[in-house]
Order: structure tokens, then sequence, then C-alpha cells
């Protein structure tokens, strides 16, 4: 009974976590980590420099839309005589010089304009969109790396207790003190958190790929331990939130700026009946005869095919209709995502306190109510082992819940579009040159 006992001490101080392992200091520099990744991420993104090469063009079209097109210069010889050409014999002859503009209907550069900035305002939108997608993925990347080397802490502690048990199991067993069984359940116990060990450590390996792919580092580049992480869930309230999304979130943006676009595409639609004006002026200059001027005005007569007009506005109509009915599902979409993103965020800051506050010290009471009731014989190995992997368990879970945290936050800044994780970029902001 007394070497059990002095197992059962020794079991216990390897196994009972100390105060700092259940409290693990948070890493200082884990925001500074995470705001420097996502600013790289957002600054080397291919995909986003893509995008502002495109909202650049969008911008340089804007630019275009309202302009006149060009005018036409016409050179040539009017009325040569074809038998015997000459310049001087007739006085039809002359050389000419002839200039033309085309001006369209009224009102219809000012629509072309509107349109093109509408399209110019989508792509800016757009690629608001991404960047903070992009952002909330690199922070969830980065939490679930925080989880998983907590993760691998609590299993590596547990590992060197249990190697110490089992050691101690078969020195017990060579003397006849204690039983084959307990030697057996700790080299089970042992080979089985090996095999977790391994498994965290892929996953561990396939999430940093991500968090370096999203980056655009090398999927190998070493990522260092993040360390414990406490991400700070206080802040607006989901109406809020969810009010605020619907006024500047850059996905309802987006939607606008195609419902202007289509409106403005109506509009120019119906301004296809007035017609186009043409001015022009020529010069004849005869080699014996009195210089010839003159000027004209010319338009096109859309409306002699109406039919062409009307499948027109209706086509626009149409594509108006489209646009009113994406603005309402994307605002649709938007509540419901932030609704569920939201709920995902309470039920980890609610289960982290759970855990923290009661799950976690019950956890630690049974462990040492267990280690006690061993020591004195009342309960056998695979009882106290039970105990000690439960505690490991639930001190994970806490590890699970306030990464959570940190992940719903990131799931709520890419449902509402807004930027809730320090390091986003607000809407407008461009890689730096």
């Amino acid at each position: 009974m007394k070497t059990r006992s002095v197992f059962g001490a020794l079991l216990f101080l390897a196994a009972l976590p100390s105060s700092a392992q259940n409290a693990p200091p948070v890493a200082p520099d884990w925001r500074g980590r995470l705001r420097e990744a996502i600013v790289r991420a957002v600054g080397q993104n291919p995909e986003l420099a893509a995008m502002e090469r495109r909202i650049e063009a969008a911008q340089h079209r804007t630019r275009q839309a309202d302009a006149l097109p060009d005018p036409e210069v016409e050179i040539g010889f009017k009325d040569v005589p074809v038998a015997s050409p000459s310049l001087s014999r007739s006085d039809f002859t002359m050389e000419m010089v002839t200039a033309r503009q085309k001006f369209p209907g009224v009102g219809k550069r000012a629509t072309r304009k509107a349109s093109a900035q509408a399209a110019a305002d989508s792509a800016t939108a757009s690629h608001a969109i991404h960047a903070v997608a992009l952002a909330a993925e690199v922070a969830d990347s980065f939490f679930m790396l925080a989880e998983l080397d907590r993760r691998l802490e609590i299993l590596e502690q547990s590992r060197e207790r249990l190697k110490r048990a089992s050691a101690s199991a078969l020195e017990r067993y060579k003397v006849g003190k204690g039983a084959q069984a307990d030697v057996l359940r700790a080299n089970l116990e042992t080979t089985a958190l090996e095999d977790r060990l391994l498994g965290l450590k892929a996953d561990r390996r396939a999430t940093a790929a991500r968090f370096n792919a999203l980056q655009n580092l090398a999927a190998n580049t070493p990522v260092p331990l993040i360390g414990p992480v406490d991400p700070d869930p206080s802040g607006r309230g989901t109406a809020e939130i969810t009010r605020e999304a619907e006024e500047s979130s850059p996905g309802v943006a987006a939607a606008r700026a195609s419902l202007r676009r289509a409106e403005e595409e109506l509009k120019l639609a119906r301004l296809e009946r007035r017609p186009d004006w043409t001015a022009m002026t020529y010069y004849g200059r005869r080699e014996r005869f009195e210089d010839l001027a003159g000027a004209s005005v010319s338009i096109n007569l859309p409306f002699a095919h109406p039919r062409r007009l009307e499948e027109r506005r209706a086509e626009m109509e149409a594509e108006l209709s489209s646009a009113r009915a994406d603005l309402e599902s994307v605002r649709n979409q938007l509540r419901r995502d932030i609704e569920e993103a939201a709920a995902g965020l309470e039920r980890n800051v609610e289960q982290e306190k759970l855990y923290r506050t009661s799950v976690l010290p019950q956890a630690e009471t049974n462990f040492r109510a267990a280690q006690e009731a061993y020591a004195v014989g009342q309960i056998d190995f695979l009882t106290l082992e039970r105990a000690a992997l439960d505690l490991d368990t639930y001190r994970a879970e806490i590890a699970a819940r306030t990464s959570g945290i940190g992940r719903a936050l990131a799931a709520l800044q890419k449902a509402s579009g807004l930027p809730l994780i320090e390091g986003t970029p607000m809407p407008g902001e461009t890689h730096e040159k």
C-alpha cells in the first residue's frame, strides 16, 4: 500500500497541470503578428492586384465615355473627266477637303458616363469584398493555428505524464505490487496519444500551408508557434452591425452600383430614339474657276426601326428588374450570414466562459479526488487515468473555444463585409505602391 501511495503521489505531480499550464500566459505580440499577416496578405495578393488594375481601367473608361466620336477629314477629287482626266478643263472639277463631326443625341453622353461610373464603382466594391474576405481568411487560419498549437502543447504534456506513469506501473508490476492491466493500459494510452499527435501535426502543417498561401508565401515557410490568444468579442451588437452592413457593406455597394448601371442603361435605351447629328463642311479648289465651299447637317433616323428600339428598351427593363432583385437578395443573404456568424460568436463566448469557470474547475476537483482515491486503493489505475484524460480534454476545449471566438469574429467580418479585425483595409484602400 505504501508503494501504491508513493506511485499515486508521483503520478499526481506528473499529471496535474500547474497553474501556469491551466492559464497559459497570453502571447503579448499575437495581435501584432495577426495584423502583419493581414497587411502582408492584402499587399501581396495577386488577385487583389489584378482587381486594382481593373478598377484603374474602369476609371479610364469612365473618362472616355462622354467624349465625342473622332472627327473625320476627307481629301479627294470631284468630277474629274474620265476620258481625258484634267483638273482644269471642267468647271465642275475640284480638289476637295471635307470635315465631319458626329454629335450624339442630347443626354446620351452624360448617360454613358454615368453607366461607366457605376461599372467602376461596382469594380471598387468587388475589390473591397475580396480584401475583407481575404483578411478574414487569414485571421481564421491564424486562430486555427493558435488552437492547434495549444492542443499540441497539452498532448505533449499528457504524453510525458503517461510515459512516466507507464514506467512507474511497470516497476510496480516487476516487484509484484501492481497489476499487468495497469501497464498495458498505460502503454495503450501512450500509443493512442502518439496517434493523436501525428494527426494534429499534420493538421497544423496543412493549416500553416493555407496561412502562408494567403500571404503569397511559399507553402512550406515555417510558421512559429503562435501561443495562447485572447480575442476580444466585445464591441458592436448584432443589430448595429447589421444596420451598418446594410448601409456600407461592399457587397451591398456592389449590388447598388449594378442597379445604378442598369438604370442608366435603361435610360440610354430610351434615349436611343433621339437622333444623332453629324455636321459637315467642305472646301473645293478649282484650277481655272472660283473656289467653292459648303456646310450641311445630317441626322440618323432611329425611330425608323421601332421594333429594335422596343426590344432594346424591354431588354434593359428586364436587366433593371434583375438588378433590383439581386440587391434585395444580397441584403437578405447579408442578414442571414450576420445572424449565423453572430450566433457562432455568442456560442463560443458562452462555452469558453462555461468551460473556464465551471467545467474545468470541476474536472480539476474530480482529478484530485481520483488521485486521493487511487492512493488509498479505492479505484484502479484506469479510473485515475480517465480522470486525467478528461482534464486534458477540457483544457483543450477551452483552447478550441478561445480560438473559436477569433474564428467567429473572422466569420462575422466576412459575412458583414465590415473591417472588424485590426489590419483589415478600409473600403477604397489599395496596395501600397
